[in-house]
């Protein structure tokens, strides 16, 4: 690269410190014209002997000192972006930082772009593709599991995985090739059943990773959790207890939340909607009646109902598991208020109904906070994924769009071998199939492409 960028690399906001990075061919004649130690500019000599050390000093523009900071030098190609590539550590405050980048901008470079650092990495080969593309994902992680996930595939498994179809690809072509060259020399090929085996095993193995995937994306994606019930039963309490602050309003009037309330939370790294419904009665308010059909719309569609019940007040069992006999298979029953004295609950008398109906039993009382671990700890057991994570990989749109083009390309040199087709037909298949690998592991050649991976990155990275 010729030019030298530059971009904050820390989260907008006040903070401790705040990291200004920059690379490119000028870093150290940026560096060695705004820092100077005990009043002597850095020289370049000064910046090579203690390449990769933190240098204390002053950040000084045009005679008017900025800050007291820590600088780093990276040189070229040992450093994140494979260019010579400098970090000034200066203290967090946004007037600040924003002052000395603008000083750094006068001072030879330009404002660096979404995640052009890292697609500099990838330019310079010191990131795959697959990695790169990771450590977007990784920085936007939403859950532990896409966490984990990331992880895995900044460290290769994705590019270890997309090597390996690589070489069995390239192994198959080799082995059809030699058959069409040497088709009248007297040499031993392997058997069409089992260069059949082979494709068969290569296509499956991509099958399972777009399966595997998509079975991925599902356990990261947020969940929703909804409060419902008749009104006091303690919903409205409960979100507030869940979400650590005063969202919902609390009142002894029924029907005090007319519509649905929302608000996310994470819950031990798992992202979570919690929504906090209108109660649902019996009532001639229009309004009322909006509110109670909206938040019936929610429970349907939500991956987790809480079915709250007051405990203090008398309550039909057989009406009311008749009235909830659809909503109940799969939800938890949160039986609310249970530090009430004399309560006519009885747990036992509901087992029968929890075990035929498939539902859960959680007691809790949201003004002691009693039970209220085991409902979180039921949340995360229903939440949480039931399955290992250890042969899942996560792929990006666009690797799933190629690694999908490949399964299709030996779906259909399997075809072709089967009805009897030559070497010289199915192996354009696996020509393709090489192709697509490629744009996986990263030969990619399209500057538009490349564009719209990194332009997902913040401008820092």
């Amino acid at each position: 690269m010729i030019d030298t960028i530059a971009a904050l690399s820390t989260a907008s906001g006040p903070g401790a410190i705040g990291i200004l990075r920059i690379s490119g061919r000028n870093t150290i004649k940026i560096a060695t014209t705004l820092l100077f130690k005990n009043d002597t500019a850095l020289t370049e000599h000064y910046l090579q002997e203690h390449k990769r050390s933190a240098i204390f000093c002053d950040f000084i523009f045009k005679g008017k000192p900025f800050d007291q900071i820590v600088f780093l030098f990276f040189p070229a190609p040992n450093s994140y972006t494979g260019e010579d590539l400098g970090e000034f550590h200066l203290h967090g405050n946004p007037i600040l930082l924003k002052k000395a980048l603008d000083a750094i901008f006068q001072t030879g470079a330009r404002p660096a772009g979404h995640g052009e650092f890292t697609k500099r990495a990838f330019l310079n080969g010191k990131l795959s593709l697959t990695g790169a593309e990771a450590i977007g994902r990784l920085i936007e992680a939403r859950s532990r599991y896409e966490l984990e996930l990331s992880q895995k595939n900044v460290f290769g498994e994705l590019s270890k995985l997309a090597s390996k179809i690589r070489s069995d690809l390239i192994s198959l072509k080799a082995e059809c090739e030699a058959e069409i060259d040497f088709s009248t020399e007297d040499l031993t090929f392997e058997s069409l059943e089992q260069r059949k085996e082979r494709m068969i095993a290569l296509r499956d193995l991509c099958s399972a990773l777009l399966q595997n995937s998509e079975r991925a994306e599902k356990l990261i994606l947020q969940s929703t959790v909804v409060l419902f019930g008749a009104p006091n039963t303690g919903k409205s309490s409960l979100m507030n207890l869940l979400i650590g602050k005063d969202r919902s309003i609390i009142s002894d009037i029924p029907g005090t939340t007319r519509d649905y309330i929302s608000e996310d939370i994470t819950l031990d790294g798992l992202p979570i909607r919690l929504v906090d419904t209108a109660g649902v009665r019996e009532t001639s308010d229009e309004i009322e009646i909006l509110g109670i059909e909206r938040s019936e719309r929610e429970a349907d569609s939500a991956n987790l109902r809480l079915i709250l019940i007051d405990v203090s007040q008398a309550l039909n069992q057989k009406e009311f598991v008749n009235a909830y006999r659809n909503r109940l298979p799969g939800s938890i029953l949160v039986a609310n208020k249970i530090d009430i004295p004399h309560s006519d609950w009885n747990r036992k008398e509901w087992e029968e109904d929890s075990k035929a109906l498939s539902f859960q039993i959680a007691e809790v009382s949201c003004k002691t906070k009693q039970g209220l671990g085991d409902l979180l700890s039921l949340l995360k057991d229903r939440l949480s994924a039931k399955e290992a994570l250890e042969d899942v990989v996560l792929l990006e749109e666009r690797q799933s769009f190629h690694i999908r083009a490949i399964y299709n390309h030996l779906a259909e040199a399997v075809g072709l071998l089967e009805s009897s087709a030559p070497a010289e037909i199915y192996i354009q298949e696996i020509n393709s199939a090489l192709r697509e690998i490629g744009e996986v592991n990263g030969r990619v050649d399209n500057e538009e492409i490349l564009g719209r991976i990194f332009s997902k990155f913040c401008v820092g990275k």
